[in-house]
């Protein structure tokens, strides 16, 4: 197994922990969905699985991650889907999303992209790291599914801070468990 592949196996791993800890927080938050959680932890372990790949492709002369890194990752992940939600919450202010659901959902795809290109270009190293970083914010983004409708009420703004536990713990966790899977003869 290559350096690589153990970032993205620990992203995958701790994908399903990260989807467990949003169901968790959905559940005290809003309502229990363990009943349809099924599809929701396979997206959190492709999520994860990219999240971890861009992980490691902004460290690419770190052979080793850490919790203090994964943490750092997790948060930055985090910010870089936040505008997802902030550009949804205003197209809903304006009446724009309800009556233009396709663009709404279009416009949605390309500021997580955005997102993550930008984390990307301001932590990373070259085009590998970008469409890595990109590919990470649609897929997280997708996985929750969608921007966090922050119009309906206070409750679903703590959807919001949810996630962001959710990515701290799949950040930790990736940061835990990337040193444990990475190859003995890998460089350091």
């Amino acid at each position: 197994m290559s350096n690589a592949r153990s970032y993205v196996l620990a992203g995958a791993i701790s994908g399903l922990i990260a989807g467990l800890a949003f169901a968790g927080a959905h559940a005290l938050i809003i309502t229990p969905v363990w009943g349809r959680m099924m599809m929701g932890l396979v997206f959190g372990v492709v999520a994860g699985a990219v999240a971890g790949w861009a992980f490691g492709e902004l460290q690419p002369d770190i052979a080793n991650a850490t919790l203090r890194s994964g943490l750092q990752y997790g948060f930055v992940l985090w910010l870089s889907v936040v505008p997802v939600t902030l550009g949804d919450g205003a197209l809903r202010a304006n009446g724009f999303a309800y009556s233009h659901r396709g663009a709404t959902d279009a416009l949605g795809v390309v500021v997580a992209i955005l997102g993550g290109a930008l984390l990307g270009v301001m932590r990373g190293r070259g085009r590998r790291a970008v469409v890595a970083c990109a590919a990470a914010a649609l897929v997280v983004t997708l996985a929750v599914g969608g921007p966090v409708p922050l119009a309906r009420n206070v409750r679903t703004v703590e959807i919001l801070f949810a996630l962001l536990l959710a990515s701290l713990v799949g950040g930790a966790m990736v940061g835990l468990l990337q040193p444990r899977l990475r190859p003995p003869f890998a460089p350091r």
